[in-house]
């Protein structure tokens, strides 16, 4: 499994917090979970972080079995129209988002 995650690295205007997540919830979402070959999407909202971190707002994260279905996601229909939604709610964000590809193992805790 392969997750492609965009790092919402900024901070939402003052005083604008509900309405960015709200739009996020209503107008991106649906989008991002229309994707094709996507499994899993989960948007993380920050609630805290280390005092020296960089100011993240958000993490979106998509879960794909390999990266052809990432490249086909890419090339989808879909892209253009959640790019254009992405850059309205951008309005209400100051800092830039950028996306990686990770593979990850899961383990288990320790007995």
């Amino acid at each position: 499994m392969l997750t492609r995650t965009a790092i919402y690295e900024g901070t939402v205007q003052a005083g604008r917090e509900e309405e960015f997540f709200s739009r996020v919830r209503d107008e991106l979402e649906p989008l991002w979970q229309r994707f094709p070959n996507v499994t899993a999407v989960r948007v993380q909202r920050m609630k805290s972080a280390d005092q020296d971190a960089r100011p993240i707002a958000m993490i979106l994260e998509m879960d794909f079995p390999d990266m052809a279905a990432i490249d086909a996601c890419l090339a989808s229909s879909i892209r253009p129209e959640s790019h254009a939604a992405t850059v309205e709610v951008m309005k209400l964000f100051d800092g830039r988002f950028y996306h990686l590809v990770t593979e990850a193992r899961v383990l288990p805790p320790a007995a």
